[in-house]
């Protein structure tokens, strides 16, 4: 295997060597160790997180889901012959984020014995290639038990953009029925098809402005309006809904979860609280506070145990309102984007 770098250190054990190298297929156990205990840290602190990713062999499994997916490629760190930390990432190229590296929760692990250093160390030696090839806008997603993980990406140029947050249902109690005067509180059906595409463009549109100023492909309105609507038509979401004065002024949508080997946030029998939304001019009245209420009692009613949502940081009303409800934030993704110019300069 070709090493790309090495740093010799003296510890008590005397004169050691640690060096990186690319990735690959022979690494995928041990890498799956890392990640197991990793996990094992985060649930100490985060008893809401899925108890399986701390097997190794399941650890392992998400560790190898994602080196096979197409354009991955990753860095390793070896210190006495044993891997101490990785760092896997995946080349995309699509309309929304161009091109860019994904990092996913299970695609970075290091020992516990090192410093949160390592990570640092780990992106600078993987990040070069991506930037000779023309990848720019960099993603990770970070666990968010570990402030001082969280914090080695900070002082990397990453920034905040995405909060991933459990709730769980066990010991939530639900004081319901609770009603708001002259609004209506329900299932939506598929005869509300026509009031629910009225409402398609809310979150949207929120988004589009400050503080978030997020991007949207689905600029077609009609596109927007068919996909909500169609949500009428699955037996397996519930769209919760609040009229008043004949049109819907808040929503909720719960969504079922699948688990998946890749993603090390989702317990079982997790719904996804997936889009809400309000009226500009309706905030304030409790209306998404009903909501939720109803919404959650219902998902536990169904035999749904967590809850998963996310929202933009950036997006004001969200990231208050969410916390105050019992959401605790699971994972971060964070971003940074590379002055695409550095190619040009010349040494």
């Amino acid at each position: 295997m070709q090493i790309k770098n090495s740093l010799m250190m003296i510890n008590k054990r005397g004169v050691h060597l640690m060096y990186y190298i690319p990735f690959t297929d022979e690494l995928i156990s041990e890498a799956g160790q890392l990640l197991s205990k990793r996990h094992l840290l985060d649930r100490e602190i985060l008893p809401v997180l899925p108890i399986e990713c701390e097997n190794e062999n399941y650890a392992t499994t998400a560790v190898k889901t994602i080196w096979s997916k197409p354009n991955s490629g990753g860095i390793a760190a070896i210190e006495d012959g044993k891997l101490i930390g990785y760092l896997i990432g995946q080349k995309i190229e699509n309309p929304l984020r161009d091109r860019h590296v994904w990092i996913n929760l299970g695609g970075h692990a290091i020992s516990c014995k090192s410093s949160v250093e390592l990570y640092r160390d780990l992106y600078s030696e993987a990040s070069q290639q991506w930037v000779d090839e023309g990848y720019f806008n960099h993603f990770a997603l970070i666990p968010a038990s570990q402030p001082e993980i969280l914090h080695s990406w900070f002082r990397l140029g990453f920034g905040f953009e995405q909060t991933h947050a459990l709730l769980s249902l066990l010991d939530r109690e639900f004081p319901l029925p609770l009603s708001i005067p002259d609004v209506e509180i329900r299932l939506a059906s598929p005869e509300d098809r026509s009031l629910v595409e009225d409402i398609a463009n809310i979150i949207r549109t929120h988004q589009n402005k400050a503080p978030v100023f997020g991007y949207s492909l689905r600029d077609d309105p009609q596109d927007l309006r068919k996909g909500y609507a169609g949500l009428l038509d699955d037996h397996d979401v519930d769209f919760w809904i609040a009229l008043k004065d004949g049109r819907i002024v808040s929503f909720q949508g719960y969504f079922p979860l699948d688990k998946s080997k890749v993603n090390l946030n989702v317990p079982d029998r997790c719904v996804e609280l997936g889009v809400a939304g309000t009226l500009d001019q309706c905030r304030g009245q409790g209306l998404n506070y009903a909501l939720t209420l109803h919404g959650l009692a219902h998902a536990k009613e169904k035999g749904y145990v967590y809850c998963m949502t996310d929202w933009r940081e950036t997006n004001l009303q969200s990231s208050r309102y969410w916390p105050r409800q019992g959401f605790l934030p699971v994972s971060y993704r964070v971003s940074r984007l590379i002055d695409s110019r550095i190619t040009s300069v010349k040494e």
